[in-house]
């Protein structure tokens, strides 16, 4: 939602209380189309977190950008503003993957353990995924889940999940639980894509409506996404979903 890592992200979560916290993960945020991966400009959540980390006197920075073997690739320092945009600009040169077309499909994966131990960060594999599959188009996430759906006042709200749109309206105007914003940027992109799960640590019984659409083997899960699908479709294989930073080329 900030658009990249690093400096004020880090500044604000560790200096804030809960009611922080949730205001930041609120509908508010939530469903504001420029908080989200790789924007900055106009990114009001960046705006709102670079006040606070301000408020805390936030006045030098150190970041590290990293390869695709988790190696560092860049060292940034200095004033906060100004050595973060050093880094996103370094990353967009050397990390942006850019597709010819949107795909009809993608596969995509929390990057396997430990990310994909719950749920609630499975869910997270569909960050690259929303930014290159064509409106209307699948998506199929991968997780082991081994220790299952996640917190307890997730797994209740996706237990009594009945669809995108009913949950959206349920939260929009009342006060936030925690864990509610995985599920709803889950929500918003059902509203726009169809997804897929292959997810072997959860039970069809803990997914509420999304039961329909949780699979048993990889291989039921795959022939389900490509069901229908054309013989030329595009089809994108994304297996470290929330570190890829990917966008299609004008």
């Amino acid at each position: 939602m900030l658009g990249f890592s690093g400096g004020r992200k880090l500044v604000a979560p560790g200096v804030a209380a809960q009611q922080t916290i949730k205001v930041i993960h609120s509908p508010r945020f939530m469903r504001e189309p420029l908080a989200t991966e790789g924007s900055i400009a106009g990114n009001p959540l960046r705006a709102e977190l670079l006040e606070m980390a301000a408020m805390a006197r936030h006045d030098f920075l150190l970041d590290v950008t990293l390869t695709r073997e988790r190696e560092i690739s860049g060292i940034f320092a200095g004033e906060p503003v100004k050595a973060h945009a050093a880094g996103v600009e370094f990353l967009r040169s050397t990390s942006l993957a850019k597709l010819s077309a949107f795909a009809d499909v993608v596969i995509t994966s929390a990057a396997g353990h430990p990310l994909d131990l719950t749920f609630y960060q499975t869910i997270k594999g569909i960050t690259a995924a929303t930014h290159i599959v064509k409106p209307g188009g699948r998506i199929l996430v991968l997780g082991e889940c081994a220790e299952g759906i996640g917190s307890p006042e997730f797994a209740a709200k996706l237990k009594s999940y009945s669809g995108a749109t009913a949950y959206l309206e349920q939260i929009r105007d009342s006060q936030v639980v925690v864990d509610q914003w995985q599920l709803e940027k889950l929500a918003l992109t059902q509203l726009r894509n169809e997804l897929f799960f292959y997810i072997p640590g959860v039970s069809k019984s803990q997914l509420g409506c999304l039961a329909d659409r949780s699979y048993a083997t990889l291989d039921e899960a795959i022939a389900a996404v490509m069901h229908g699908v054309p013989p030329d479709a595009r089809v994108a294989l994304v297996p470290d979903g929330p570190y890829v930073f990917a966008r299609v080329a004008p």
